[in-house]
């Protein structure tokens, strides 16, 4: 009889012989149950549905970030928005007299007015003693409304409107 060596159960390239263990020659999957011994991987529609639902969930990310820089580029012109109207309203406030006046102004997609008009009433709980030794000075509305379109040249769609009450110098 003759007996294996250990080179005897290895496989060759064609010049060299590579040993392989005797047990890994026993028939692979033997002791698994009949059902999973063919089974060598996903079927193909396996596979497909796999995509599907991933393509599923990866489009409604799509969507919500769609919608999401949407809500930041509102929000970003918002409050380009009030810097303006902010801005506007300090400079009327730097006047030591206005007139009733109105003043316009273009930046981009954003167009401003101002508005100042003498209050012709008092202002509420100043008594007119008060109001004599007040210097002159005489209460004024202003309103600062910024309106802008969400394209250039487009339907001003969109405002943000400041109001405030200031002291002037009356004439």
């Amino acid at each position: 009889m003759m007996e294996k060596s250990f080179w005897s159960a290895g496989a060759t390239n064609g010049r060299h012989r590579f040993p392989v263990a005797m047990h890994t020659q026993k028939r692979r999957g033997a002791s698994l149950p009949a059902a999973l011994q063919n089974h060598a991987g996903f079927s193909l529609l396996e596979v497909l549905v796999a995509l599907v639902v991933f393509a599923i969930g990866v489009s409604g990310m799509l969507v919500a970030l769609g919608h999401h820089m949407k809500e930041v580029s509102f929000s970003e012109d918002h409050a380009r928005a009030i810097r303006i109207a902010t801005r506007e309203m300090n400079a009327l406030r730097r006047f030591k007299y206005i007139p009733n006046t109105e003043i316009e102004g273009e930046e981009g997609r954003y167009i401003w007015t101002a508005e100042v008009e003498e209050m012709d009433d008092d202002l509420p709980g100043v008594t007119s003693d008060e109001a004599g030794r007040s210097r002159g000075l005489k209460p004024y509305a202003m309103s600062v409304l910024v309106q802008w379109s969400d394209v250039e040249g487009g339907e001003l769609r969109r405002k943000v409107e400041l109001q405030g009450l200031e002291l002037f110098q009356g004439r």
